[in-house]
């Protein structure tokens, strides 16, 4: 005779029936990068590849928390908005500085010995 295989549960959770620990990183680094994007904007437009990066994470996490594998959706929501907020404010600032920069008249610099 031979022994049934042993139980595990739930798909997802551990052996013995116990549920799986909520997976929330993703969502909370994802919010704490977004929050800190938006202030390093000014920062030699470090708010771009952060924001990039929080928008990313945080989409992760909310794709996470939608399949009921974590619990802060508000705070993967959070990060994908925040994120997203720093990576335009760094892409609009980057493309004034370069359109300011280029309606400079350099020629009122340069040495003009014509005159």
């Amino acid at each position: 005779m031979t022994t049934p295989p042993p139980y595990y549960g739930p798909p997802g959770g551990e052996p013995g029936g116990v549920p799986a620990a909520p997976e929330n990183t993703q969502g909370l680094v994802g919010m704490i990068l977004g929050i800190v994007s938006i202030p390093l904007v000014c920062c030699f437009y470090l708010g771009i590849p952060l924001g990039i990066a929080a928008a990313v994470v945080s989409y992760l996490g909310l794709q996470k928390a939608n399949a009921g594998r974590a619990t802060n959706r508000s705070q993967a929501m959070a990060g994908l908005i925040t994120g997203a907020v720093g990576a335009v404010l760094g892409i609009a600032l980057l493309i004034w500085a370069i359109t300011a920069g280029s309606s400079i008249n350099w020629e009122d610099f340069t040495n003009n010995s014509s005159n």
